[in-house]
């Protein structure tokens, strides 16, 4: 197994990490991000962004590729690979072919998402549940889908769907759609919305065929989109760092942890704003700080 010695360490190449590496190789820090499955992170499921300066509106898969491509520019190396171990005493990560000694640690590894929590759930994620539709709604064409969730991501959803599928029915647990409401009034009248409602039963053998509700009501569908918020991905770090009664990373101003020299920046941070731009802000804190944590 190799072994790999960088300045920075950053895990996970979302907007949060590809902003930290960015940083820090301009800094002159040798720094190499870790990313388990495709860099970009989450913003590769948000089908349109107009929010991000810069740019009156871009794709978030090429926003993505974009930060990949400047991060790489500046110096920094990414290595597509799976962390089995973490050591902060002695400042080492093992993944599955190398590990990798570092100075300062800045983890970037988000968010996944929530799921609905109710029986054989499991048995149709992929195949009738799914959690983005920019990945799998072209499978929905002409059909007719749940979107479960009432906030941005669930309403980006339903408008994304609304062009693909026959019927989009919207199912929120409280009384009312949190979304901004410049993309509420997006929503085409004809879309159904259930509000104060939770699905309490999946229909369906050995395809989805609809949902029951809370209220009673069952709903026909052949696929249900999920988008009720993200669980942190800090399984890892639990009994390592200082973590939020919600599992988030508990970070001081300059996204410092509780442990000297670990950082942390983006979604797996415990704060209230989770935009593309706020995990980008909090990789530049993560990574300036840490690189001034390397020169003491």
């Amino acid at each position: 197994m190799d072994n790999k010695n960088c300045d920075v360490l950053v895990l996970g190449a979302g907007p949060a990490g590809l902003t930290a590496g960015l940083y820090a190789a301009r800094a002159g820090m040798k720094t190499i991000i870790i990313e388990s499955l495709v860099a970009g992170g989450s913003v590769n499921l948000t089908p349109d962004i107009a929010n991000f300066p810069g740019f009156l509106e871009i794709s978030g898969t090429e926003l993505g590729v974009k930060m990949l491509e400047q991060t790489e520019a500046a110096g920094a190396e990414i290595v597509y690979d799976e962390v089995t171990g973490i050591d902060l005493a002695k400042k080492n990560i093992t993944c599955s072919e190398a590990n990798f000694s570092f100075k300062s640690l800045i983890i970037a590894t988000g968010a996944s998402p929530r799921k609905l929590g109710v029986g054989r759930e499991e048995d149709f994620i992929g195949s009738g549940i799914h959690f983005c539709g920019l990945c799998d709604g072209v499978f929905y064409k002409d059909k007719q889908v749940i979107i479960v969730g009432g906030g941005n991501h669930a309403v980006e959803e339903a408008l994304y769907m609304s062009g693909i599928a026959k019927k989009v029915t919207i199912v929120n647990n409280i009384d009312r759609l949190t979304a901004q409401q410049t993309l509420i009034d997006q929503l085409d009248p004809k879309i159904k919305i259930y509000l104060n409602c939770t699905v309490t039963k999946i229909q369906g053998d050995t395809k989805i065929t609809g949902i029951e509700l809370s209220n009673g009501t069952a709903i026909n569908a052949d696929g249900i989109f999920v988008a009720i918020g993200r669980v942190p991905n800090t399984g890892q770090f639990k009994d390592k760092l200082e973590l939020s009664r919600h599992g988030y990373i508990i970070t001081d101003a300059k996204m410092q942890t509780n442990v000297p020299g670990i950082f942390a920046a983006g979604d797996i941070v415990d704060k209230n704003v989770r935009q593309v731009i706020t995990a980008c802000a909090d990789g530049a804190i993560a990574a300036t700080y840490a690189t001034e944590y390397i020169k003491q």
